[in-house]
């Protein structure tokens, strides 16, 4: 088993995966701008058994993912364990635990951050995990309704195993409102000796002042809106960007899907324009590529 620390460079600035939008296409994009790791939309451990078609497709990977860290989300320890042995999983080199996703329906299963609310079978999942020939990682929120418990559960996935934690720095009750408090995220990474990579509200402008105090940086929605974050500079114009986008996307998808699923994007990549709200109006209705491309020259993104 390789040890994080050689996969992973100190101050490192990865791409949280992020569901609806981390698919291959935009993890690739990622890359090409210089992220040191990118990591799947969440994968259902159950959906790995049921072989899903959409699971498959979840499971990708992009030539320039290397390392590749597929995130997987569930309840059940041994299903964790039996998916390492899936044909779609056994070309990642990390294997990422979701211990942070709010969503309702996944929460109500008792999956995602709500197994901050048991950290017996969350510290059996990293346990069973490892049992395995990879790096075992875990993402986590500072805790549910409050952060009381957050160093605490740390250090129990830490004893579990974990080779690395990723700390969003709200709590599930926040859901992506209010701050993320980099103080506590900190203050995990202090408690721990694994490495630990601090997640939430890192934009261009203070991603270097956000590496201070952990191993590194995770960025979701930052790089969502920025992709070129990772690279510190700007090597493309924002048109490129999208063109390249959509380029991967057309390659692993078709262009029907690409466009599509490219919509959950332009928001985010028009944001500051003038006019945004009838450039999005109207990109946001195309369904092939010269159609939206028309809408974004005729905009002059």
């Amino acid at each position: 088993m390789k040890d994080i620390k050689t996969l992973l460079r100190r101050g490192c600035a990865t791409l949280a995966p992020l569901a609806g939008y981390s698919d291959v296409a935009f993890r690739r994009l990622c890359r090409d701008f210089g992220a040191d790791l990118t990591v799947t939309e969440m994968v259902s451990a159950a959906g790995l058994e049921h072989k899903s078609k959409k699971t498959a497709a979840l499971l990708a990977v992009a030539p320039n993912e290397s390392p590749s860290c597929a995130q997987l989300f569930g309840h059940d320890p041994e299903q964790f364990y039996r998916a390492l042995f899936h044909p779609d999983m056994v070309k990642f080199d990390i294997v990422d635990v979701n211990m942070g996703c709010p969503v309702r329906k996944v929460f109500g299963h008792g999956e995602g951050s709500a197994l901050m609310l048991d950290p017996e079978r969350a510290a059996a999942i990293v346990s069973a995990l490892k049992r395995g020939d990879k790096p075992v990682t875990v993402k986590m929120r500072l805790g549910v309704k409050d952060a009381e418990n957050c160093v605490d559960f740390a250090r129990r996935m830490e004893d579990a195993g974990a080779d690395l934690i990723t700390v969003h720095g709200r709590t599930r009750d926040q859901l992506y409102s209010g701050e993320a408090d980099w103080d506590m995220i900190r203050k995990i990474a202090a408690s721990v000796s694994v490495p630990v990579l601090g997640n939430g509200d890192i934009d261009r402008s203070d991603i270097e002042e956000r590496k201070e105090g952990v191993y590194g940086v995770a960025i979701g929605r930052g790089a969502v809106a920025d992709p070129q974050i990772f690279s510190g500079k700007r090597e493309l114009t924002r048109y490129e960007v999208i063109l390249r986008h959509l380029s991967y996307g057309e390659e692993y998808f078709g262009e029907r899907y690409a466009v599509t699923a490219l919509r959950s994007f332009i928001p985010f990549y028009l944001k500051g324009l003038p006019d945004i709200k009838r450039i999005r109006n109207a990109a946001m209705v195309c369904r092939d590529k010269q159609s939206l491309l028309d809408v974004l020259r005729e905009a002059d993104v």
